[in-house]
């Protein structure tokens, strides 16, 4: 299953929400996160990672093979989730659109063997990220509740439709609208909402460290809900999201 996430307005947390959902899927099967954000990725320096193995040596395995060799271009984060990261800056807008070409087919083949978290944070129809929802199962839009968020999501997504067309809204934090609210204006599912949860936060992103029980923090509780059913939709036949060859 290839899950795409992405935003339109600002940082609403759309890597910390990849990790989060990671973190607590369901067995079997071991997500993977892979940062495909154009602007630059950020779990290296979350948590204090080296650019490799990462997203560069993923591209250069794609273009002459299978994606099967992980050790190759992931690496796992001491929560024990596994990411490939991006670099930080204007690198990572090259490799990105270096893997535009072969990279969706690689990574929806890579997919077929267990879930594959993509995060390409800012995302409009000009990104060069925008190639990989030619081959997502399901485009994940996370946005804050707030009427400025919504009316930029409002913009993008029919085009963003066209590409993927199964797109579902994840509401995250605490604004004047609620969830009921938005998918109506917007059209659109909502798959989950996000609970503001700043501790649970910094624990994904590597900036504090995790005592017991914090996978009961309301982000991740959140997150198991919300990887529950993705999980479940994904086994069934006739679900609501779309298995796309």
């Amino acid at each position: 299953m290839l899950i795409v996430l992405g935003s339109v307005k600002g940082s609403p947390g759309v890597t910390t929400l990849s990790v989060a959902l990671a973190c607590r899927w369901p067995a079997p099967g071991m997500p993977l996160v892979v940062e495909l954000d154009p602007a630059g990725g950020d779990l290296g320096s979350r948590w204090h990672l080296h650019d490799e193995p990462g997203l560069r040596n993923m591209v250069a395995t794609a273009r002459y093979g299978p994606l099967t060799q992980p050790a190759e271009w992931s690496q796992r984060l001491p929560i024990g989730v596994d990411v490939v990261v991006a670099p930080a800056g204007q690198t990572a807008a090259y490799t990105v659109a270096a893997f535009g070409a072969a990279g969706p087919a690689a990574v929806r083949r890579l997919a077929a063997t267990r879930p594959v978290l993509a995060d390409v944070g800012r995302l409009d129809p000009g990104s060069p990220a925008a190639a990989f929802l030619d081959k997502a199962d399901l485009l994940l839009m996370l946005t804050r509740p707030q009427l400025e968020d919504v009316r930029h999501l409002m913009v993008v997504l029919p085009a963003l439709a066209e590409r993927c067309p199964s797109v579902q809204l994840v509401v995250s934090g605490a604004g004047p609208y609620d969830a009921v609210e938005i998918a109506g204006y917007l059209e659109t599912e909502v798959a989950g909402t996000i609970s503001h949860d700043p501790t649970g936060a910094d624990v994904l992103a590597g900036r504090r460290r995790p005592v017991m029980g914090w996978t009961r923090r309301r982000l991740l509780t959140a997150a198991r809900t919300l990887a529950v059913a993705l999980a479940s939709a994904a086994t069934e036949p006739a679900s609501a999201v779309q298995v796309r060859a």
